[in-house]
């Protein structure tokens, strides 16, 4: 692979950046203290299943998908990004740093930012607000790390001293724009990312409904998913199955769209995703590309309204949930509803049922048999390289 570009927040509000940039280094903790030397996998995914466990020892309050998604950060910051590769790192007052990985992962104890690599930083700051609107909204996106190689082509011009281009960011972006691709095409990128927190998740088929009425947009997600419960061992999953069994799993809806660039759109998919999230335990608006400017608004309608907004992207550990949903009971007069009218969601649900009933001596095969009509999901980041090229998504 070529020279990649990612955004890497050192602290936040960029707290550390100083120190970072004296010292010569990038670098994370996320409460993981020991060593990382010799776990440090070349697929993250094997990262994520040795160390999201150590995750959440040390930090309980935290979700298993919050710890997926800090061992996802940690492991590209040590691990993902290589020798030669370009990070942006902002210093909390308009202007990023600029600098290029020059060496491995080492641990450095009882400071700040204790799993570290050596960065050469360059003599040059680039402005944010010399960045065009695409790059803004990709550097502004929560998380520590977010991959922007999409926009090498002007990172490279605004390293050289140049103007950011005004309406593209590369030719890459301009072949995209001439070809666009689907909002179902974002579909198995999101599933993938879904089976990476344990979120079993299904595509439903709103053209095989019994309806066929334009508001049946207002009533179908365009994804379910389930998610068993965090707790880690089959004792005291058995156990609360078994005494409070609306509690050992969550239903989530999700609505997918291709991009959220104005006011407009906004209020029109956020109040999709609520209608149609209406029955689930909890409701997500997803967008391959979210203006940033739409933020506070943002804010204030999931706090408002409960529904948690995500940023997908190619890579699963780049993917971002701005806000979290906030968590409901079970609406089984709707969910019945949405059984008797779509063929997807009754089979879901009733593989769901046959796992749950299961004795444990069947459960790992009725797990699978529900796994086996969920979306298929990549294995590898080849296989998602080469479906974004064919799809033309920007990867």
């Amino acid at each position: 692979m070529g020279k990649k570009y990612n955004r890497v927040a050192l602290g936040r509000g960029g707290q550390f950046s100083e120190e970072c940039r004296k010292g010569g280094f990038i670098g994370a903790d996320y409460e993981i203290p020991e060593d990382l030397t010799g776990h440090l996998y070349d697929n993250w995914r094997d990262f994520n299943k040795h160390y999201v466990p150590i995750f959440m020892k040390h930090t309980p309050e935290k979700s298993k998908v919050a710890a997926g998604l800090s061992c996802g950060y940690l492991w590209t910051i040590c691990r993902g990004l290589q020798n030669g590769d370009i990070v942006l790192s902002p210093r909390g007052n308009g202007e990023y740093l600029v600098g290029e990985i020059a060496g491995d992962y080492y641990y450095a104890p009882g400071t700040n930012l204790r799993h570290r690599r050596p960065v050469k930083w360059y003599d040059i700051v680039i402005p944010r607000s010399a960045m065009s609107p695409q790059l803004r909204n990709s550097t502004g996106s929560i998380g520590t790390s977010c991959d922007i190689t999409r926009y090498a082509e002007e990172i490279e011009a605004l390293m050289a001293g140049k103007a950011a281009p005004v309406t593209s960011v590369s030719t890459q972006a301009v072949a995209h724009a001439q070809k666009r691709f689907l909002e179902r095409d974002l579909h198995p990128l999101f599933c993938t990312y879904l089976r990476d927190q344990d979120i079993f998740a299904k595509t439903i088929y709103h053209e095989k409904s019994t309806a066929s009425d334009k508001a049946q947009k207002w009533v179908h997600p365009d994804i379910i998913g389930v998610q068993e419960s965090a707790l880690l061992t089959d004792a005291s999953k058995t156990l609360q199955r078994k005494i409070d069994a609306h509690k050992s799993i969550r239903l989530i809806s999700y609505e997918m769209k291709r991009e959220i660039n104005t006011d407009y759109d906004l209020k029109e998919y956020f109040f999709q995703a609520l209608s149609n999230s209406s029955w689930a335990n909890k409701g997500y608006l997803v967008a391959f590309d979210i203006n940033e400017d739409l933020r506070p608004e943002i804010e204030r309608l999931n706090a408002a309204f409960g529904i948690g907004i995500i940023q997908l992207q190619a890579h699963s550990d780049a993917t971002q949930i701005w806000y979290e949903a906030r968590e409901k009971e079970i609406d089984y007069t709707t969910l019945d509803k949405l059984c008797k009218m779509n063929a997807d969601v009754n089979e879901f649900i009733v593989k769901l049922n046959l796992w749950l009933d299961s004795p444990k001596s069947y459960a790992k095969g009725a797990k699978a048999e529900l796994a086996n009509i969920c979306d298929d999901i990549f294995k590898t980041d080849t296989e998602i390289e080469k479906y974004c090229q064919d799809k033309n998504i920007p990867y």
